[in-house]
Protein backbone atom coordinates (compact mmCIF):
# COMPACT_ATOMS: atom_id res chain seq x y z
CA UNK A 1 0.00 0.00 0.00
CA UNK A 2 1.10 3.52 -0.85
CA UNK A 3 0.35 7.15 0.09
CA UNK A 4 -1.73 7.99 -2.96
CA UNK A 5 0.11 11.73 -2.77
CA UNK A 6 3.07 9.86 -4.65
CA UNK A 7 0.90 10.03 -7.55
CA UNK A 8 0.45 12.45 -10.29
CA UNK A 9 -2.64 14.72 -9.66
CA UNK A 10 -5.17 13.20 -12.02
CA UNK A 11 -3.96 9.78 -10.97
CA UNK A 12 -4.37 10.84 -7.23
CA UNK A 13 -7.88 12.55 -7.32
CA UNK A 14 -8.98 8.73 -9.01
CA UNK A 15 -7.17 6.67 -6.09
CA UNK A 16 -8.60 8.58 -3.47
CA UNK A 17 -12.16 8.14 -4.58
CA UNK A 18 -10.91 4.46 -4.64
CA UNK A 19 -9.81 4.20 -1.28
CA UNK A 20 -13.24 6.22 -0.11
CA UNK A 21 -14.87 3.63 -1.11
CA UNK A 22 -12.69 0.92 0.86
CA UNK A 23 -10.12 -0.66 -2.24
CA UNK A 24 -6.16 -0.36 -1.03
CA UNK A 25 -4.00 1.10 -3.20
CA UNK A 26 -0.37 -0.28 -4.81
CA UNK A 27 2.01 1.09 -7.30
CA UNK A 28 3.67 -0.95 -10.34
CA UNK A 29 6.78 -1.93 -9.77
CA UNK A 30 9.62 0.83 -11.55
CA UNK A 31 9.11 0.83 -15.51
CA UNK A 32 5.96 -0.82 -15.45
CA UNK A 33 3.80 -0.06 -18.53
CA UNK A 34 0.07 -0.69 -19.45
CA UNK A 35 -1.20 0.39 -16.06
CA UNK A 36 -0.71 4.16 -13.61
CA UNK A 37 -1.80 2.14 -9.84
CA UNK A 38 -3.63 -0.78 -8.78
CA UNK A 39 -6.65 -1.20 -6.53
CA UNK A 40 -7.36 -4.05 -4.81
CA UNK A 41 -10.43 -5.29 -1.78
CA UNK A 42 -11.05 -8.62 -1.23
CA UNK A 43 -10.53 -10.97 -4.14
CA UNK A 44 -10.04 -7.85 -6.38
CA UNK A 45 -7.06 -6.92 -7.69
CA UNK A 46 -7.93 -4.18 -10.78
CA UNK A 47 -5.46 -2.48 -13.46
CA UNK A 48 -5.94 1.58 -13.24
CA UNK A 49 -4.72 4.03 -16.27
CA UNK A 50 -6.01 7.00 -15.74
CA UNK A 51 -5.86 9.76 -19.33
CA UNK A 52 -5.39 13.28 -18.39
CA UNK A 53 -5.15 14.64 -22.09
CA UNK A 54 -7.19 17.56 -23.00
CA UNK A 55 -8.37 16.06 -25.80
CA UNK A 56 -11.21 12.78 -25.30
CA UNK A 57 -9.38 9.58 -25.47
CA UNK A 58 -9.85 7.58 -28.46
CA UNK A 59 -9.64 4.49 -30.45
CA UNK A 60 -6.44 3.48 -30.33
CA UNK A 61 -6.04 4.20 -26.61
CA UNK A 62 -8.78 1.85 -26.02
CA UNK A 63 -7.86 -0.38 -28.13
CA UNK A 64 -4.15 -0.66 -26.23
CA UNK A 65 -5.56 -1.03 -22.95
CA UNK A 66 -7.67 -4.04 -23.88
CA UNK A 67 -4.67 -5.72 -25.68
CA UNK A 68 -2.60 -5.08 -21.96
CA UNK A 69 -4.85 -7.82 -20.88
CA UNK A 70 -3.27 -10.19 -23.49
CA UNK A 71 0.18 -9.86 -21.95
CA UNK A 72 1.16 -12.16 -19.14
CA UNK A 73 1.62 -9.21 -16.94
CA UNK A 74 -2.32 -8.61 -16.39
CA UNK A 75 -2.73 -12.37 -15.61
CA UNK A 76 -2.95 -11.28 -11.74
CA UNK A 77 -5.56 -8.72 -12.51
CA UNK A 78 -9.45 -9.38 -12.84
CA UNK A 79 -10.62 -6.23 -14.28
CA UNK A 80 -8.81 -3.24 -15.66
CA UNK A 81 -10.30 0.14 -15.30
CA UNK A 82 -9.62 3.40 -17.94
CA UNK A 83 -10.86 6.54 -16.56
CA UNK A 84 -10.34 9.96 -18.43
CA UNK A 85 -10.26 13.37 -17.18
CA UNK A 86 -11.70 14.65 -20.84
CA UNK A 87 -14.12 12.10 -21.92
CA UNK A 88 -13.88 9.72 -24.56
CA UNK A 89 -14.79 10.32 -28.29
CA UNK A 90 -18.15 8.30 -29.60
CA UNK A 91 -16.22 6.38 -31.91
CA UNK A 92 -13.94 4.89 -29.13
CA UNK A 93 -17.02 4.25 -26.65
CA UNK A 94 -18.85 2.53 -29.79
CA UNK A 95 -15.73 0.31 -30.54
CA UNK A 96 -15.62 -0.75 -26.71
CA UNK A 97 -19.26 -1.42 -26.59
CA UNK A 98 -18.43 -3.66 -29.34
CA UNK A 99 -15.87 -5.93 -28.68
CA UNK A 100 -18.50 -6.40 -25.39
CA UNK A 101 -15.19 -6.83 -23.07
CA UNK A 102 -15.76 -8.63 -19.67
CA UNK A 103 -12.70 -7.79 -17.71
CA UNK A 104 -12.12 -3.91 -18.68
CA UNK A 105 -14.63 -0.85 -17.49
CA UNK A 106 -14.04 2.77 -18.51
CA UNK A 107 -14.72 5.86 -16.76
CA UNK A 108 -14.93 9.70 -16.60
CA UNK A 109 -14.46 12.06 -14.07
CA UNK A 110 -16.99 15.13 -13.99
CA UNK A 111 -16.95 18.00 -11.37
CA UNK A 112 -14.25 15.80 -9.60
CA UNK A 113 -16.52 12.58 -9.49
CA UNK A 114 -15.74 9.65 -10.94
CA UNK A 115 -18.71 8.24 -12.96
CA UNK A 116 -19.25 4.41 -14.84
CA UNK A 117 -19.91 4.70 -18.54
CA UNK A 118 -22.54 2.82 -19.90
CA UNK A 119 -24.83 2.50 -22.81
CA UNK A 120 -28.16 3.07 -23.08
CA UNK A 121 -31.32 3.88 -25.19
CA UNK A 122 -30.05 6.43 -28.17
CA UNK A 123 -30.55 9.86 -27.38
CA UNK A 124 -31.98 12.23 -30.79
CA UNK A 125 -29.90 14.77 -31.89
CA UNK A 126 -31.30 17.38 -34.33
CA UNK A 127 -31.28 15.75 -37.47
CA UNK A 128 -30.02 17.84 -40.78
CA UNK A 129 -32.32 17.56 -43.75
CA UNK A 130 -29.41 17.47 -45.88
CA UNK A 131 -28.42 14.06 -47.63
CA UNK A 132 -24.40 14.18 -47.87
CA UNK A 133 -22.20 12.23 -49.94
CA UNK A 134 -18.98 10.91 -49.08
CA UNK A 135 -17.04 9.75 -52.29
CA UNK A 136 -14.00 6.84 -52.20
CA UNK A 137 -12.24 6.92 -55.66
CA UNK A 138 -8.80 6.84 -57.10
CA UNK A 139 -7.49 7.10 -60.51
CA UNK A 140 -5.92 3.96 -59.79
CA UNK A 141 -7.58 0.29 -59.29
CA UNK A 142 -6.50 -2.08 -56.21
CA UNK A 143 -5.64 0.27 -53.81
CA UNK A 144 -8.65 -0.89 -51.67
CA UNK A 145 -11.21 1.19 -53.10
CA UNK A 146 -14.08 -1.13 -52.35
CA UNK A 147 -13.34 -2.35 -48.80
CA UNK A 148 -12.65 1.53 -47.53
CA UNK A 149 -16.16 1.84 -48.93
CA UNK A 150 -17.66 -0.91 -47.65
CA UNK A 151 -16.25 -0.81 -44.27
CA UNK A 152 -16.04 3.22 -43.63
CA UNK A 153 -20.11 2.90 -44.09
CA UNK A 154 -20.22 0.02 -41.62
CA UNK A 155 -17.82 2.24 -38.93
CA UNK A 156 -20.67 5.24 -39.58
CA UNK A 157 -23.93 3.39 -39.01
CA UNK A 158 -21.74 1.71 -36.27
CA UNK A 159 -21.57 5.04 -34.93
CA UNK A 160 -24.90 6.04 -35.00
CA UNK A 161 -25.35 7.48 -38.71
CA UNK A 162 -28.10 6.47 -40.87
CA UNK A 163 -25.88 5.52 -44.27
CA UNK A 164 -26.35 4.02 -47.08
CA UNK A 165 -23.93 2.70 -50.12
CA UNK A 166 -23.83 3.49 -53.78
CA UNK A 167 -21.61 1.34 -56.12
CA UNK A 168 -20.89 3.82 -58.80
CA UNK A 169 -18.19 0.96 -60.17
CA UNK A 170 -18.94 -0.32 -63.58
CA UNK A 171 -17.64 -3.47 -61.79
CA UNK A 172 -19.92 -3.65 -59.36
CA UNK A 173 -17.61 -5.66 -56.64
CA UNK A 174 -19.26 -4.24 -53.98
CA UNK A 175 -23.08 -5.01 -55.33
CA UNK A 176 -21.92 -8.53 -55.67
CA UNK A 177 -19.59 -8.77 -52.09
CA UNK A 178 -22.81 -7.58 -49.94
CA UNK A 179 -25.60 -8.34 -52.01
CA UNK A 180 -28.92 -7.61 -49.90
CA UNK A 181 -27.10 -5.72 -47.65
CA UNK A 182 -25.87 -6.39 -44.26
CA UNK A 183 -26.33 -5.76 -40.65
CA UNK A 184 -24.26 -3.95 -38.24
CA UNK A 185 -24.45 -4.43 -34.26
CA UNK A 186 -26.11 -1.57 -32.75
CA UNK A 187 -24.47 -0.20 -29.69
CA UNK A 188 -26.19 -0.89 -26.10
CA UNK A 189 -29.90 -1.23 -26.50
CA UNK A 190 -29.76 -0.22 -29.98
CA UNK A 191 -30.99 -3.17 -32.44
CA UNK A 192 -29.07 -3.97 -35.48
CA UNK A 193 -28.79 -1.25 -38.22
CA UNK A 194 -29.34 -2.66 -41.50
CA UNK A 195 -26.49 -1.76 -44.66
CA UNK A 196 -28.25 -1.52 -47.90
CA UNK A 197 -26.06 -1.33 -51.43
CA UNK A 198 -27.68 0.47 -54.00
CA UNK A 199 -26.88 0.77 -57.58
CA UNK A 200 -26.81 3.81 -59.73
CA UNK A 201 -30.12 3.06 -61.33
CA UNK A 202 -31.69 2.62 -58.01
CA UNK A 203 -31.03 5.30 -56.22
CA UNK A 204 -33.25 8.86 -56.80
CA UNK A 205 -31.04 11.69 -55.13
CA UNK A 206 -34.15 13.62 -55.00
CA UNK A 207 -35.78 11.04 -53.02
CA UNK A 208 -33.59 9.41 -51.16
CA UNK A 209 -34.74 6.35 -48.46
CA UNK A 210 -36.60 7.33 -45.74
CA UNK A 211 -34.23 8.61 -42.93
CA UNK A 212 -30.77 8.36 -44.69
CA UNK A 213 -29.08 10.98 -44.31
CA UNK A 214 -25.50 9.96 -45.74
CA UNK A 215 -24.37 8.10 -48.39
CA UNK A 216 -21.57 6.33 -49.02
CA UNK A 217 -20.07 6.31 -53.16
CA UNK A 218 -17.83 3.75 -54.18
CA UNK A 219 -16.45 5.27 -57.08
CA UNK A 220 -15.48 4.14 -60.77
CA UNK A 221 -11.84 4.45 -61.17
CA UNK A 222 -12.13 6.24 -63.99
CA UNK A 223 -13.27 9.68 -63.58
CA UNK A 224 -15.79 9.81 -66.44
CA UNK A 225 -17.59 7.06 -65.66
CA UNK A 226 -18.86 8.41 -62.52
CA UNK A 227 -21.75 10.54 -62.94
CA UNK A 228 -21.19 14.62 -62.73
CA UNK A 229 -24.26 15.20 -61.03
CA UNK A 230 -23.08 13.03 -58.02
CA UNK A 231 -19.33 14.26 -58.09
CA UNK A 232 -20.72 17.72 -57.71
CA UNK A 233 -22.64 16.89 -54.61
CA UNK A 234 -19.53 14.71 -52.66
CA UNK A 235 -18.71 16.86 -49.29
CA UNK A 236 -16.22 14.21 -48.26
CA UNK A 237 -13.78 12.30 -50.34
CA UNK A 238 -11.15 9.55 -49.34
CA UNK A 239 -8.24 8.39 -51.35
CA UNK A 240 -6.65 5.60 -50.66
CA UNK A 241 -3.24 4.49 -51.09
CA UNK A 242 -0.53 2.19 -50.16
CA UNK A 243 2.93 2.96 -48.26
CA UNK A 244 4.85 1.93 -51.05
CA UNK A 245 8.70 3.30 -51.37
CA UNK A 246 8.71 2.39 -54.76
CA UNK A 247 5.56 4.04 -56.04
CA UNK A 248 5.50 7.57 -53.87
CA UNK A 249 5.80 9.19 -57.52
CA UNK A 250 3.49 6.99 -59.06
CA UNK A 251 1.05 7.20 -56.25
CA UNK A 252 1.28 10.98 -55.97
CA UNK A 253 1.32 11.34 -59.36
CA UNK A 254 -1.96 9.64 -59.36
CA UNK A 255 -3.89 11.39 -56.16
CA UNK A 256 -2.82 14.70 -57.87
CA UNK A 257 -4.66 13.69 -60.71
CA UNK A 258 -7.59 12.47 -58.78
CA UNK A 259 -7.21 15.79 -56.71
CA UNK A 260 -7.47 17.80 -60.11
CA UNK A 261 -10.82 15.24 -61.24
CA UNK A 262 -12.51 16.07 -58.39
CA UNK A 263 -11.76 19.88 -58.52
CA UNK A 264 -13.09 19.89 -61.96
CA UNK A 265 -16.49 19.69 -61.04
CA UNK A 266 -16.37 20.12 -56.99
CA UNK A 267 -14.32 23.18 -55.46
CA UNK A 268 -15.21 23.05 -52.21
CA UNK A 269 -15.53 19.00 -51.01
CA UNK A 270 -13.03 18.20 -48.01
CA UNK A 271 -10.47 15.59 -49.58
CA UNK A 272 -8.17 13.01 -47.34
CA UNK A 273 -5.66 10.71 -48.49
CA UNK A 274 -5.61 7.40 -45.95
CA UNK A 275 -2.91 4.98 -46.35
CA UNK A 276 -4.55 1.29 -46.63
CA UNK A 277 -2.49 -1.74 -45.87
CA UNK A 278 -0.21 -0.28 -43.04
CA UNK A 279 1.90 -1.80 -40.93
CA UNK A 280 4.89 -0.43 -38.71
CA UNK A 281 8.17 -2.10 -38.40
CA UNK A 282 10.82 -2.74 -36.24
CA UNK A 283 13.00 -0.90 -38.52
CA UNK A 284 11.12 2.22 -38.31
CA UNK A 285 11.15 2.20 -42.58
CA UNK A 286 7.62 2.59 -42.89
CA UNK A 287 8.14 5.91 -40.83
CA UNK A 288 10.80 7.30 -43.26
CA UNK A 289 8.35 6.56 -45.83
CA UNK A 290 5.76 7.92 -43.97
CA UNK A 291 7.40 11.41 -43.62
CA UNK A 292 8.30 11.66 -47.35
CA UNK A 293 4.45 11.15 -48.26
CA UNK A 294 3.94 14.11 -45.54
CA UNK A 295 6.98 16.09 -47.48
CA UNK A 296 5.64 15.29 -50.89
CA UNK A 297 1.65 16.45 -50.38
CA UNK A 298 2.62 19.44 -47.95
CA UNK A 299 2.33 22.38 -50.92
CA UNK A 300 -0.83 20.72 -51.86
CA UNK A 301 -2.02 20.94 -48.63
CA UNK A 302 -0.78 24.62 -48.89
CA UNK A 303 -2.65 25.50 -52.11
CA UNK A 304 -5.64 23.24 -50.74
CA UNK A 305 -7.37 23.95 -47.60
CA UNK A 306 -9.64 21.57 -47.53
CA UNK A 307 -7.41 18.74 -48.72
CA UNK A 308 -5.02 16.59 -46.31
CA UNK A 309 -2.82 13.92 -45.97
CA UNK A 310 -3.80 11.79 -43.23
CA UNK A 311 -0.65 10.78 -40.94
CA UNK A 312 -1.18 7.18 -40.24
CA UNK A 313 -0.23 7.27 -37.06
CA UNK A 314 -3.75 9.35 -36.57
CA UNK A 315 -5.52 7.20 -38.72
CA UNK A 316 -4.55 4.66 -41.37
CA UNK A 317 -6.09 0.83 -41.89
CA UNK A 318 -3.31 -1.61 -40.74
CA UNK A 319 -2.82 -4.75 -42.47
CA UNK A 320 -5.04 -7.69 -41.20
CA UNK A 321 -6.37 -11.03 -42.30
CA UNK A 322 -9.93 -10.02 -41.49
CA UNK A 323 -9.70 -7.77 -44.47
CA UNK A 324 -7.34 -9.56 -46.40
CA UNK A 325 -9.65 -12.35 -46.24
CA UNK A 326 -12.91 -10.28 -46.87
CA UNK A 327 -15.40 -11.34 -49.35
CA UNK A 328 -14.57 -14.72 -48.47
CA UNK A 329 -18.42 -15.23 -48.10
CA UNK A 330 -18.85 -15.02 -52.36
CA UNK A 331 -17.12 -18.68 -52.83
CA UNK A 332 -18.02 -20.46 -49.08
CA UNK A 333 -21.90 -19.48 -49.97
CA UNK A 334 -21.65 -17.73 -46.47
CA UNK A 335 -24.21 -14.78 -45.57
CA UNK A 336 -22.38 -11.32 -46.13
CA UNK A 337 -20.71 -9.59 -43.39
CA UNK A 338 -18.16 -6.65 -42.76
CA UNK A 339 -14.86 -7.52 -41.49
CA UNK A 340 -16.28 -6.45 -38.23
CA UNK A 341 -16.28 -9.74 -36.21
CA UNK A 342 -14.24 -9.50 -32.67
CA UNK A 343 -12.15 -12.08 -31.96
CA UNK A 344 -10.55 -12.73 -28.73
CA UNK A 345 -11.83 -9.31 -27.84
CA UNK A 346 -10.37 -7.62 -30.88
CA UNK A 347 -11.04 -6.33 -34.34
CA UNK A 348 -7.94 -4.17 -35.80
CA UNK A 349 -10.56 -3.47 -38.73
CA UNK A 350 -13.52 -2.13 -36.47
CA UNK A 351 -10.95 -0.11 -34.23
CA UNK A 352 -9.03 1.11 -37.60
CA UNK A 353 -12.52 2.45 -39.21
CA UNK A 354 -13.81 3.88 -36.37
CA UNK A 355 -10.62 5.85 -35.65
CA UNK A 356 -11.02 7.23 -38.94
CA UNK A 357 -14.31 8.65 -38.22
CA UNK A 358 -13.21 10.08 -35.24
CA UNK A 359 -10.35 11.69 -37.24
CA UNK A 360 -12.73 13.17 -39.80
CA UNK A 361 -14.89 14.32 -37.34
CA UNK A 362 -12.08 16.20 -35.47
CA UNK A 363 -10.86 17.31 -38.72
CA UNK A 364 -14.34 18.38 -41.00
CA UNK A 365 -18.05 19.46 -39.97
CA UNK A 366 -18.95 15.11 -40.70
CA UNK A 367 -20.25 15.22 -37.30
CA UNK A 368 -23.38 16.95 -37.80
CA UNK A 369 -24.98 14.91 -39.86
CA UNK A 370 -24.97 11.72 -36.40
CA UNK A 371 -28.51 10.94 -35.65
CA UNK A 372 -27.75 9.52 -32.33
CA UNK A 373 -25.94 9.65 -29.35
CA UNK A 374 -25.66 6.27 -26.98
CA UNK A 375 -24.33 6.85 -23.79
CA UNK A 376 -25.43 7.85 -20.30
CA UNK A 377 -23.04 8.05 -17.37
CA UNK A 378 -23.95 6.12 -14.37
CA UNK A 379 -22.23 7.10 -10.69
CA UNK A 380 -19.45 5.27 -9.37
Amino acid sequence: MVSVGQLRDAEEQVARQLQQAGWTITLPPPNTTGYDFEASKAREVIAVQVKSHKTPVKVPQVERFLDFFDLPISRRFTRGLLVSLSGFTHNALTYFSNVNSTRVRLAVVKEGTVHWIRFNDKQPLPESNELVYVGVFTCKGGVGKTTISAHLAGAIALSGYNVAIIDLDPQKNLTTLLEGGVLVPGVGKEPPRSLKVFRLDEWDDTQPPPGIKLAVCDCSPVFEENPVHLVEKFTYCIIPTTLNPLGLNKNGYVIKNTLREIRSVNKNAYIFVLINNYFKDEAHKAQVIKEQYKKYFLKLSEQEPRFQFIDPDDAAIRNSKQLFYWGYHIYSGEKPELAFTTIGGKCAPKADFLNLLDYLEEHSDISQFKTAENLELEMY
